[in-house]
């Protein structure tokens, strides 16, 4: 009975149509059948063991490490795998093959060998490379549709089936991707379809789609053809599901609306409250008696005039958070000049005001220090003279700094003069206005007075 199994096995080993090689745990070879003789042109004694085999078929340095380390570590891990690999044969004819280990329990190894085609190992690589693309394709976590040049689907990932609410992404295939989107967008996709033909790709536009639930959803999609050695084969569209996103930014954009109308209310009651001041002062000024009261009200009104004026020009403008420096200082100085007019008393303005843009935090500070200049050289510049010459110049300099100057032709300041120890309540306001800016002051006096103050916005 043994002697009938082992003549079956004989035979079986034999007639195989694949070669079949038995190797010790040592790396000795111990058989080889005829198929593996036939497939590699080597018989036993050519390759005696595996160091030899390694040698004939892999002559290459490089590759023949690279396939030793892969034996080797199949070895280590006693497990089976089938690899594709070209080997040279006895003749130095080149052979593709599959190879498979197995690892017995009694330490010996069984390797076969099969030949295969060029063809075969075409069509092995075109699946893998599909496969390799296909799980890409899965990997991404946006949706991915390919159709045909008719617009049919040929391919829908499964994060696809699932955002449209399919149980698999098979459903989808066959169907027309117009059927996908919501009749009011079928225009718009028809004419992206028309504009991709033409162009070749086109991204990203946004529409609704349906799911099979008929819940709408509203998609960014990206499109392009794809063209193989120039011929057009198919189209792919890439969607992202952008309905929370466009919810929350409507949601935002409604909070800043409101936010917005909120902040110029605000700053309307400020300019009123700051208007009804404004006008009781003027009020106080004209009735009262004491010439040195009405003086102090009058600066008082040229210092809240100030504050007020940036609230008119914030609900006239689009931001809210910077303002025209230069448009503000006109308007200082207009009410400075009305203010503080005198009959008989000609006194003319020169303005040379470069085009500059300030944070809030900087143009409350910037106008009230014109506004104590101008008011200061008005009421005691040009005293006992019917005629004067104010300028004011804001210029920008060495990139970002901003250079802000202020003088006139009047009799100057007093001898020994020192503005910065100063106990008058104007030139110490201007000194901590200018510590606000975080900028520097200089004073000359001579022909009139130059008061120059440089910070950076």
């Amino acid at each position: 009975m043994i002697g009938e199994q082992l003549s079956i096995s004989d035979i079986l080993v034999e007639s195989s149509p694949c070669g079949l090689v038995l190797i010790e745990n040592s790396g000795r070879w111990l058989f080889v059948n005829p198929a593996f003789t036939r497939i590699t042109g080597y018989t036993l004694e050519d390759v005696p063991d595996g160091k030899t085999w390694f040698k004939k078929a892999f002559p290459d340095n490089a590759r023949r490490a690279e396939i030793m380390n892969l034996w080797l570590a199949d070895l280590r891990e006693g497990r089976s795998r089938f690899r594709i690999m070209e080997i040279v044969c006895k003749d130095g004819q080149k052979k593709w093959v599959e190879m498979h280990s197995a690892f017995r329990p009694d330490e010996k190894i069984v390797v076969t060998f099969q030949e295969i085609s060029r063809e075969r190992i075409s069509e092995r690589i075109k699946q893998e490379s599909d496969n390799y693309y296909k799980a890409l394709l899965e990997a991404t976590p946006d949706m991915v549709v390919i159709t045909d040049t008719d617009g049919y689907i040929t391919y829908a990932s499964e994060s696809t089936a699932r955002f449209l609410g399919y149980n698999m992404a098979e459903e989808l295939l066959g169907k027309n991707n117009q059927e996908l989107f919501a009749p009011e967008d079928l225009e718009k996709i028809q004419q992206a379809g028309s504009f991709i033909g033409e162009y070749g790709f086109l991204g990203p536009i946004i529409a609704s789609v349906v799911k099979k639930s008929g819940e709408k959803r509203t998609v960014e999609i990206n499109s392009s053809q794809v063209r193989i050695s120039g011929q057009l084969v198919a189209y792919i569209g890439i969607m992202r599901d952008i309905t929370e996103r466009l919810n929350l930014e409507n949601e935002l954009r409604q909070i800043l609306i409101e936010k917005e109308i909120l902040i110029r209310e605000v700053h309307h009651r400020v300019k009123n409250n700051l208007q009804l001041i404004h006008s009781l002062l003027r009020l106080q000024a004209q009735y009262h008696s004491s010439s040195e009261v009405r003086i102090a009200l009058k600066d008082t009104l040229g210092r809240i005039r100030s504050i007020a004026l940036i609230y008119e020009s914030l609900l006239r403008s689009t931001r809210l958070d910077r303002i025209h420096l230069d448009r503000y200082l006109e308007k200082i100085v207009s009410h400075a000049l009305s203010l503080y007019r005198q009959d008989g008393r000609e006194i003319r303005i020169e303005q040379r005001l470069d085009e500059v843009q300030v944070d809030l935090a900087l143009a409350h500070p910037c106008g009230l220090i014109v506004s104590e200049l101008i008011s200061n050289a008005l009421k005691h510049a040009f005293n006992g003279r019917k005629e004067g010459t104010i300028r004011i110049s804001l210029e920008k300099a060495n990139g970002r700094q901003v250079v802000l100057t202020v003088s006139d032709d009047g009799k100057g300041l007093p001898e020994n003069f020192d503005p910065k120890g100063s106990t008058s309540f104007g030139w110490q306001i201007i000194h901590d206005l200018v510590k606000q800016l975080k900028g520097t002051m200089s004073c000359k006096s001579g022909q009139g007075t130059e008061v120059r103050v440089i910070f950076t916005p």
